[in-house]
């Protein structure tokens, strides 16, 4: 996976809109990233809907029926799904739920939004991972550009909408 992945901030403005609704009512959010296959810079933001989904203060959770339908849904439109995020209460740091329950696709890259409540807009006092040789090991924050997100969906066992 490239280094270089890159956000626009109006997927940023997104993400930390969406965990700021949730996080005020003390629970977890998240969703992924998303662009074409042959860019790096992610173009789309899948929020996570309702059913198949599991939102407690400390609990993040996608059934294997809602992944399907966001993964079937990308791959269908040749998209490209390399960056997860979700929200804490707190910090920015790893669970041992994340650890042990995360995608653990090598090179796939885990965004942990910190401050649920209110959240930083800036990228880098987020929490980044990537999985890699067997492991969860912190990287660098990906690149944030000045532009709008082009597509905002929303995704659950009902399948994947626009937003």
């Amino acid at each position: 996976m490239s280094e270089t992945l890159a956000i626009p901030s109006g997927a940023v403005d997104v993400l930390a809109r969406e965990t700021r609704s949730y996080g005020v009512r003390l629970l977890e959010t998240g969703g992924f990233l998303f662009t074409e296959t042959d860019h790096t810079t992610q173009r789309g933001v899948a929020l996570a809907g309702t059913r198949g989904i599991v939102r407690r203060r400390r609990l993040f959770q996608i059934s294997a029926r809602a992944l399907d339908r966001l993964f079937t849904f990308a791959d269908d439109r040749g998209l490209w799904i390399p960056v997860q995020f979700h929200s804490h209460e707190m910090s920015a740091v790893m669970s041992e739920t994340d650890d042990a329950h995360g995608l653990r696709a090598e090179g796939f890259v885990s965004a942990i939004i910190p401050s649920f409540a209110a959240p930083p807009a800036d990228v880098s006092r987020w929490g980044w991972w990537q999985f890699q040789h067997g492991g969860w090991h912190q990287r660098a924050p990906i690149t944030v550009h000045p532009a709008a997100v082009d597509l905002v969906v929303t995704f659950d066992e009902d399948g994947v909408r626009e937003s």
